[in-house]
């Protein structure tokens, strides 16, 4: 028995997120058939991160054992052949036994898409949120750069065990402008709340848009209630970039 390590790529419109559903199409659930159409018998694959409904990735990362008998390119190509279009491995890897995709992982680098539009964008809609206005981005830049640090986030999200801390250290926090219409959020944290990337990006639209404050935004990092608006933005401009363990661990 070997132990290998996955970085896969997947459109997450069409799925119920990552983790196995009896009654519904996930990630993990196509990644583990296909497993077993080249002789997998294990129970379950393990994920650095469970990513909701409708977000995508360009670098989750998965490990499994399986008594594989040929070359780690040959693994790739049959997984490949038997995953739908819309998922896709990048590069499997052999890796020690101790290895686990989320216990062992350093920080997770999540990226959020927005273009500005007035009008739909067909080509555009499923990996990015449209938004018909535009931002006052000076004020916006302020606050992005507000999160980078260790702060309570309970106001950005919720831990996924009911009662643990929501205390997270942002290491990169950065809007990036990709041409007129499209920008970019990157952010990598050692670890995320649930919604917590989706429920910033949303905190941040209402910054540029004028509803709410830097100053309301300082607040609620420092753990006061009620102070910013409830929502967050969309699972369609939200997609996990990549995982980062110690040098002596791909990522």
């Amino acid at each position: 028995m070997e132990h290998y390590q996955l970085i896969i790529a997947y459109d997450g419109t069409e799925y119920r997120g990552f983790q196995r559903q009896a009654d519904s199409a996930t990630i993990q659930g196509e990644l583990e058939t296909a497993l077993r159409k080249i002789g997998w018998q294990g129970e379950t694959i393990y994920a650095a991160g469970r990513t909701d409904t409708g977000v995508h990735a360009s670098g989750q990362v998965v490990s499994f054992t399986h008594d594989w008998q040929h070359s780690e390119m040959d693994l790739l190509t049959a997984l490949n052949h038997f995953l739908p279009n819309d998922i896709a491995v990048q590069s499997v890897t052999l890796i020690e036994d101790e290895f686990h995709p989320r216990y062992n992982a350093l920080s997770r680098e999540y990226q959020y898409a927005i273009t500005f539009s007035p009008v739909p964008l067909p080509h555009k809609e499923r990996f990015m949120w449209r938004i018909n206005g535009e931002w006052d981005w000076d004020v916006v830049n302020e606050t992005t750069m507000l999160l980078v640090g260790e702060h309570d986030f309970s106001q950005f999200g919720k831990p996924f065990k009911p009662g643990s801390s929501t205390n997270r250290n942002v290491l990169v926090s950065k809007w990036i402008q990709v041409n007129p219409t499209d920008r970019v959020y990157t952010i990598e944290a050692n670890a995320f709340l649930y919604h917590m990337v989706r429920r910033i990006v949303f905190i941040l639209c209402k910054i540029g848009e004028g509803r709410t404050s830097r100053e309301e935004v300082q607040k609620a990092l420092a753990g006061e209630k009620n102070i910013i608006p409830p929502g967050i933005a969309p699972a369609c401009g939200l997609k996990l970039t990549k995982v980062r363990y110690n040098d002596n661990v791909k990522d």
